[in-house]
């Protein structure tokens, strides 16, 4: 592998769309770790879809059309989430979590079958939460925050994630 495969998300002949609707069509891309890319497009134009199709939230169109590589390798879906982590614009309503639970989400691909956080685990948590300034707002439920405050919640699960790339949907 090159070092410019290193910590590198490809996207090869990549087709993106929902049923009865296609938005693109053979995409090829990579995006490389420490820089930052920026997707520009009017609503509609498929930019979230991409986004998501990273992460693997949709299918793509048709049958597999196209492969996402990370290190010169195609991607498999169970080590997707120590890899990327994903910010969207959905309104979070968790129920009655704490905010220190919905970052504490950020570490699930580190724990055991249960869940359970480590102390490392929870060491991350708290300096997610610092990170964004929320670290007094640990103890407060999700649903009671206000929309900047839950999508600071957000990023901070996504830094508590500890993956190699974020991807930040506007």
């Amino acid at each position: 592998m090159s070092e410019a495969e290193n910590d590198t998300i490809r996207l090869q002949g990549l087709a993106l769309g929902y049923p009865g609707r296609t938005l693109f069509e053979n995409v090829d891309l990579s995006f490389g770790r420490g820089e930052l890319t920026a997707l520009i497009g009017r609503n509609g134009t498929g930019k979230s879809t991409l986004l998501r199709q990273l992460k693997t939230v949709l299918a793509p169109v048709g049958k597999s059309e196209g492969e996402i590589f990370y290190r010169g390798m195609p991607l498999p879906q169970r080590m997707i989430a120590a890899q990327i982590s994903f910010v969207s614009t959905d309104d979070v309503r968790m129920g009655h979590l704490k905010v220190y639970d919905v970052v504490g989400l950020g570490r699930a691909p580190y724990t055991n079958w249960i869940g359970r956080l480590t102390d490392a685990d929870r060491a991350a948590v708290k300096e997610s939460l610092r990170l964004v300034g929320m670290e007094t707002f640990g103890d407060k439920g999700i649903d009671t925050l206000s929309d900047g405050e839950r999508q600071r919640v957000m990023i901070a699960r996504s830094l508590a994630q500890d993956t190699p790339m974020i991807l930040l949907d506007e």
